[in-house]
C-alpha cells in the first residue's frame, strides 16, 4: 500500500512539473537521487530483454571503442588524413569514446541491476547522467562545427584552408568542448532551466546543420548549371561534395538514433515512457549505439580511411609475426 501510494505521488509529481524542468537526453539528477525510493514495480525488466540489452550495449562498447580509437590513430599516423576537417572527426571520435567506454557499460550495468534485483540504479544513473550530457552535447556541437566546415570547404574552397589553419579549427574545438562542459556543470549545479537551455542549444546546432547543408546543395546545383569553372576546381568541388555527402549520412544516422529519446521527453511535460522501463532502455540503447557507427561510415565512404585502416592492420600483424 505504501509503495503504491508513493508511486502515485511520484507520477503526479512528474506530471505536475513544467516541461522545461524535464530532462533532455538523460534523466535529471534530481530524479536519479529519488529512484531508490521507488517501488520495485517502477524498476523492472523482463529477463529476455535484459539479455538482449546487455548484449547490444556490450557490442556498442567493444566495437565502438575499437573503431573510434582506430579513427584517432589513422588520422594521426596518415599524412593524407591530417587535415583540419579530419581533426574535427578525431574530436568527435573522442566524444564517442566517452559513450562507448563509459555510458554504454553503465547502461549494461543498470540493466543487470534492474533485471536481477528490481532496484533502481541510483548511483549508476547519476554517473550516466553526467557522462551522457557531456558526450551527447559534444556530439551535436561537433556535427554543427563539421557542417560549417563543409560549407566553407565547398562554397569558399580557395579560402577554406587558410581560415581553418589560422583560427577556424582551434575556435571550433574550444567552443564545442567548452559548451559541452558548461552544460554538464550547469546540470550538476541543479539549474532548473538546464533542460530548456539544452533544448535551445540542440535546436540552434541542428539549425546550423540544416542551413549549412542546404547552402551546400544550392551551391552545387548552381555550379553544375554554370559549368564555367576550371577542371581542377571541378575536381576539388567533386571531392568536397563526396565528403559533404558522407557527413550528411553521419548526421542523418545521428538523427535517427537520438530523436526517439529526445522526442520521448519533449513532446509533453513528462516522459512518454516509464523511466528504466523496457521501452526507455531500448530507446537509450539505440541512442548510444550511434557512437559505434561513424568509423564504419568512414570506411565505406572515404578511401583514405580504408587505406589507413589496412596500414594499421598490416603493422599490427607484422609486429605480431616478429
Amino acid at each position: 500500500m505504501n509503495d503504491n501510494r508513493y508511486s502515485g505521488e511520484y507520477s503526479s509529481c512528474l506530471q505536475s512539473q513544467p516541461s522545461f524542468n524535464r530532462p533532455c537526453m538523460t534523466s535529471s539528477l534530481e530524479n536519479s537521487m529519488n529512484l531508490t525510493n521507488a517501488s520495485a514495480e517502477d524498476c523492472y525488466l523482463p529477463l529476455a530483454h535484459a539479455i538482449a540489452l546487455v548484449t547490444t550495449n556490450s557490442l556498442t562498447a567493444v566495437l565502438g571503442t575499437f573503431g573510434n580509437i582506430l579513427v584517432c590513430i589513422a588520422v594521426v599516423n596518415n599524412p593524407r588524413l591530417r587535415r583540419s576537417s579530419n581533426f574535427l572527426l578525431v574530436s568527435l571520435a573522442i566524444a564517442d569514446l566517452i559513450v562507448t567506454m563509459v555510458s554504454a557499460p553503465l547502461v549494461g550495468a543498470m540493466v543487470v541491476k534492474i533485471a536481477l534485483t528490481h532496484e533502481c540504479p541510483k548511483l549508476l544513473e547519476l554517473i550516466y547522467s553526467i557522462a551522457g550530457y557531456l558526450s551527447c552535447s559534444a556530439s551535436i556541437f561537433h556535427l554543427a562545427a563539421i557542417s560549417i566546415d563543409r560549407f566553407l570547404a565547398v562554397v569558399f574552397s580557395l579560402r577554406h584552408g587558410s581560415i581553418m589553419k589560422k583560427f577556424g579549427l582551434k575556435t571550433m574545438l574550444v567552443t564545442v568542448w567548452s559548451l559541452a562542459v558548461a552544460i554538464v556543470c550547469l546540470r550538476v549545479s541543479g539549474l532548473k532551466e538546464i533542460s530548456l537551455l539544452s533544448l535551445v542549444m540542440f535546436l540552434v546546432s541542428y539549425a546550423a546543420i540544416v542551413v549549412s547543408y542546404a547552402s551546400i546543395v544550392i551551391f552545387l546545383v548552381k555550379e553544375r548549371r554554370a559549368k564555367q569553372h576550371l577542371r581542377a576546381r571541378s575536381y576539388v568541388v567533386e571531392v568536397e561534395r563526396r565528403v559533404a555527402f558522407t557527413l550528411a549520412i553521419i548526421i542523418s544516422i545521428f538523427s535517427v538514433c537520438w530523436f526517439p529519446l529526445i522526442i520521448s521527453f519533449f513532446s509533453s511535460g513528462y516522459s512518454l515512457v516509464k523511466l528504466h522501463g523496457t521501452a526507455f532502455m531500448w530507446i537509450r540503447t539505440l541512442a548510444l549505439s550511434n557512437s559505434a557507427m561513424n568509423f564504419l561510415i568512414y570506411s565505406w565512404r572515404i578511401r583514405d580511411f580504408r587505406a589507413a585502416y589496412f596500414a594499421i592492420y598490416r603493422n599490427i600483424v607484422g609486429c605480431g609475426s616478429q
